[in-house]
């Protein structure tokens, strides 16, 4: 890298180049700094956390925490009670003035809770299925018991 003079812009070429690289699996800054002359691997990690490419990892530990290890279910949500809190965040996430990680947090719950929701209507339908088994179950052996029955009485 010598002499070449420190630049502090990019051009959208070589933020092109830097996201396809990234996307092509070369996602280590040191590596991706050999491939652009005059930037440094702390330069290339700036720019991809700026592209919302890598998500900054906090240095300082936090008074308070944001995640628990256990979580313990106190019931299914509804459907209604889903879309209400999916409802919600998008409220959240249309506001202007949200810092980083509020968004990552939305965006997660937003995520989670489409997934909840696509979750409980498998689970509901498997529900169903297990209710019409035992109906077809119980219909079975009410047959197999008349036809008992009607053996009885023709021997």
């Amino acid at each position: 890298m010598g002499n070449m003079p420190k630049r502090y812009y990019w051009t959208r070429a070589e933020e092109a180049k830097l996201l396809e690289l990234f996307k092509a699996g070369v996602t280590e800054p040191k590596d991706l700094a050999e491939k652009f002359e005059g930037r440094t691997s702390g330069a290339i990690q700036k720019k991809l956390e700026r592209l919302g490419v890598l998500v900054v990892v906090q240095k300082k530990p936090q008074k308070s925490k944001t995640t628990t290890t256990v979580v313990e279910a106190k019931g299914l949500l509804t459907h209604e009670e889903s879309l209400k809190i999916l409802t919600g965040a998008l409220a959240l996430l249309r506001k202007s003035g949200q810092d980083k990680l509020e968004l990552q947090r939305l965006r997660i719950l937003v995520d989670a809770v489409q997934t909840y929701d696509s979750v409980l209507e498998k689970f509901e339908r498997w529900v169903e299925i297990e209710n019409e088994l035992g109906a077809m179950a119980n219909e079975i052996a009410e047959i197999k018991k008349e036809l008992q029955k009607a053996k009885g009485i023709v021997s």
